[in-house]
């Protein structure tokens, strides 16, 4: 319940053409961006897995704005406590099951009406709590994984 956690993220994805580089902490966010960029396809666009896919010369850059990529995770109550729970209680699979198959039908939703997913990462992000971060980025994982 105290404020101790902290993440350090880094680019999932990066679009460059010419001088212009863009980052993306989120593949939802990058969608978008595709899907706003009709001229997406003349990037070049370079796939991360964290940290050890980066250059040495990017993670400098990296930790050279230490506001940027590091994340504060706020505690707001009871909630919080439900999310955790239901993210990494072995008790809970069958919930999770259930979690994960909501989320899936929520993208989908989403995608038949013409909204964009819901991302955690935006380039303002300083903080979040610990419910938006099982809800909105572990759930990619979690999905990853059972794909």
């Amino acid at each position: 319940k105290l404020p101790f956690l902290e993440e350090f993220i880094t680019p999932i994805v990066k679009a460059t053409k010419k001088d212009k580089e863009l980052s993306f902490f989120s593949l939802p966010e990058f969608e978008e961006w595709k899907r706003d960029t009709e001229n997406y396809h003349t990037y070049n666009i370079k796939y991360y897995k964290g940290l050890g896919t980066s250059t040495s010369k990017e993670a400098k850059e990296y930790f050279q704005n230490m506001d940027r990529h590091r994340i504060r995770f706020r505690y707001s109550g009871p909630t919080d406590d439900h999310h955790i729970e239901l993210a990494f209680s072995k008790k809970g699979a069958d919930q999770r099951k259930e979690w994960l198959k909501s989320h899936m039908e929520e993208v989908k939703r989403r995608k038949e009406i013409g909204l964009s997913e819901r991302y955690l990462y935006t380039k303002d992000t300083k903080q979040v709590t610990y419910s938006d971060f099982v809800n909105l980025e572990l759930v990619l994982f979690s999905n990853g994984d059972n794909v």
